[in-house]
């Protein structure tokens, strides 16, 4: 069989996933709309729990609002009539948003041009783009300004790493640091004339306070439509409202929820590894025959971020990458349930189990 090996939100959409079926169904037995039993029972801040800010409650109360969800949920499940059937689901997320140690170094000639130097790599998130802003945000100059050296281990300082939604968190505060450290300098002694430079540097080693906790938070809503004779399932709407602090590059993290969503579709309906049951060999051999989610199949997702500002990372960033991912087969699987009334408990969601439980 094949290896096992980290996949986006490693073992989080996997955990969410049985943990908010569950919640559905308790809420579905107490007659109560699965909105209403989420906010009634969600970890709130306390005593014991305390954050060092919380937007749980108000992402899950502008997702219903964005999503029209006392609209598209049925109270009974399964109730639609005809082959077609639509139904709706949620699921929220409280996903840690860690600090730690990075490093960054600026540097600034005679013609002002200054010179970043990170050790980020950009897989995708868009990590040079958005530790470009963060420097010429925090220095007042253009973007044109300040030109990033990125994923070279010969001239670059250590990085936390692209992993763990945590690059512009942790990245982002040491290039704060690193520029504040400049603008000290050249405050002290003038810009560099000729051939000369001013280098700063920093690595930053920041903690959040004993007892606190800090959480990014989320909450997806989902419409599908399910063909009851043929087992197919097609998501109609996508709403995302998430909280990430503040948010550094509205583009790049808009893409990094809705590619997130897109994997969660994938793990949710597609995605499955089958294996010869003679011999143990894969029969899934690629990418195409594992049906991973392309643009074509990915769905329109709206998303909204909240901001806010805790007081950790740059300017109250947290991380965003992971985020998206973490509850959509959730909310996907408790949408099929409201549109069939049954319920698929493992995944992915394919027309056999569908037809299956229909029978």
């Amino acid at each position: 069989r094949t290896t096992s090996a980290n996949f986006r939100g490693p073992s989080d959409p996997q955990g969410y996933y049985p943990i908010q079926s569950h919640m559905d169904d308790i809420a579905y037995a107490m007659k109560m709309d699965p909105v209403d039993f989420i906010l009634k029972n969600m970890v709130k801040p306390g005593p014991r729990t305390v954050f060092t800010n919380y937007t749980l409650d108000e992402c899950v109360r502008r997702g219903a609002e964005l999503f029209e969800w006392k609209k598209r949920w049925k109270p009974e499940p399964g109730s639609g009539p005809g082959p077609i059937k639509r139904g709706a689901g949620v699921a929220f997320m409280a996903f840690r948003a860690t600090v730690g140690s990075s490093s960054a170094v600026i540097t600034v000639d005679a013609k002002q041009q200054y010179t970043l130097f990170v050790g980020v790599t950009d897989v995708g998130p868009g990590a040079k783009t958005t530790m470009n802003i963060i420097a010429a945000d925090e220095l007042g100059v253009p973007l044109s300004k300040v030109k990033v050296v990125w994923g070279d281990t010969d001239t670059c300082p250590y990085s936390v790493g692209e992993s763990g939604s945590r690059t512009t968190s942790m990245t982002g505060e040491a290039v704060v640091a690193a520029v504040r450290d400049l603008k000290k300098q050249i405050a002290d002694k003038g810009m560099p004339r000729g051939r000369a430079l001013l280098t700063a540097s920093a690595t930053p080693r920041p903690r959040i306070d004993e007892g606190k906790i800090r959480n990014c938070f989320g909450a997806n809503f989902v419409e599908v439509e399910v063909d009851a004779e043929l087992g197919a399932v097609k998501i109609l709407k996508f709403v995302a409202v998430h909280e990430s602090g503040r948010i550094m590059n509205p583009l790049t993290a808009a893409s990094q929820v809705k590619g997130g969503v897109a994997m969660g579709v994938g793990m949710a309906l597609h995605e499955n590894m089958i294996y010869d049951q003679r011999t143990g060999r894969p029969v899934v051999t690629g990418y195409y025959f594992d049906r991973v989610v392309t643009h074509l199949d990915a769905p329109d997702v709206q998303v909204e971020f909240i901001e806010a500002d805790d007081g950790y990372g740059p300017y109250g960033a947290k991380g965003i990458g992971e985020a998206g991912m973490i509850t959509t087969p959730a909310a996907i699987s408790n949408a099929v349930f409201n549109a069939i009334g049954r319920r698929i408990k493992d995944l992915p969601i394919t027309r056999d189990k569908i037809l299956g439980a229909l029978a």
